[in-house]
């Protein structure tokens, strides 16, 4: 069965609305990425807090010595308590134009994790409601401590992912796009998926997505040193237990990155087989991820001070 991203993206890309990216497009945003990648290192060195990038961005390290040459967007993870720190303590050290938006923090919460958002540009999607908080965005993954006991390990993974599901379902609700609305519909099983979405949203819509997003976020904080990670993703899931402790991811090591160096978790070859297997061998064509966008705009002297 086709997850609802997979529904979504089969539809995005047979829709006459929107547009892939150009290659001068995703050109000129990676660029705009390693920019503000490089305020968010300054940050993080400054105060000794511990960050490497993760998912497809190591993995386009690695593999390519730079961004996957399809991919639009860059991750990061760190540690929990570092995490905070830099939300909560740090956040007003990066440029004026970088706003870091997370669960649990002065700034509202626009997922359960935190993203750096460019509020100087914008990087708008089918159904998003233009504001500030649609800019060109950084991921920043928390790394959690997990439960050794599987039995409680399973529940917990669970128990998150019906959060995350009401949490979604709740925000495809209030936001009700139509443009979202008719992608969905295009096709029967896309427009079952998106009715039933629409039921559970409206039956959890009591709370407001913001605190939803602070409930899984809390939910998701295991706050007992279990000396082992996982990394709760988006689209719903949770990662399966990986099995490092934090010291495994750091001290992070720099590689090469375009034409700049990054953070990759010490433990990259492990990372890299525990979250894609093969992962040396390329996708084909049709199942490369990618964004589909209404409208891209930037500013590029948004990241200096």
């Amino acid at each position: 069965m086709l997850s609802t991203k997979d529904l979504y993206m089969k539809a995005c890309m047979q829709s006459k609305e929107l547009h892939a990216m150009t290659d001068e497009e995703r050109s000129h945003l990676q660029e705009h990425l390693r920019k503000m990648y490089i305020e968010i290192e300054k940050v993080c060195d400054r105060h000794g807090l511990h960050m490497c990038t993760g998912y497809g961005t190591v993995l386009g390290a690695i593999r390519h010595n730079g961004f996957i040459p399809w991919d639009d967007d860059m991750d990061l993870l760190m540690p929990r308590e570092d995490y905070d720190k830099l939300i909560n303590l740090y956040a007003d050290e990066l440029p004026e134009n970088l706003k870091i938006y997370a669960p649990n923090s002065k700034q509202k919460a626009i997922y359960r994790f935190a993203k750096v958002v460019d509020t100087n540009t914008r990087f708008i999607s089918p159904g998003s409601i233009e504001d500030e908080t649609k800019g060109v965005f950084i991921d920043i993954f928390p790394l959690e401590f997990a439960t050794k006991n599987k039995l409680a390990l399973k529940w917990r993974n669970t128990y998150t992912r019906m959060l995350l599901l009401a949490s979604s379902c709740v925000e495809q609700y209030k936001e009700n796009s139509d443009l979202y609305r008719r992608l969905m519909c295009s096709s029967s099983v896309g427009k079952r998926t998106y009715l039933i979405r629409n039921l559970i949203g409206k039956f959890f819509s009591f709370r407001n997505v913001q605190s939803w997003y602070n409930r899984v976020d809390n939910y998701c904080n295991y706050k007992k040193n279990t000396g082992v990670v996982n990394v709760p993703s988006d689209g719903g899931l949770i990662k399966s237990l990986i099995p490092h402790t934090i010291e495994s991811f750091f001290p992070a090591r720099k590689v090469k990155f375009d034409d700049i160096e990054i953070y990759v978790p010490k433990c990259t070859e492990e990372y890299l087989v525990n979250n894609y297997g093969d992962w040396k061998q390329v996708p084909p064509e049709g199942q490369r991820w990618q964004h589909f966008i209404v409208r891209l705009q930037f500013d590029l002297n948004s990241c200096k001070k």
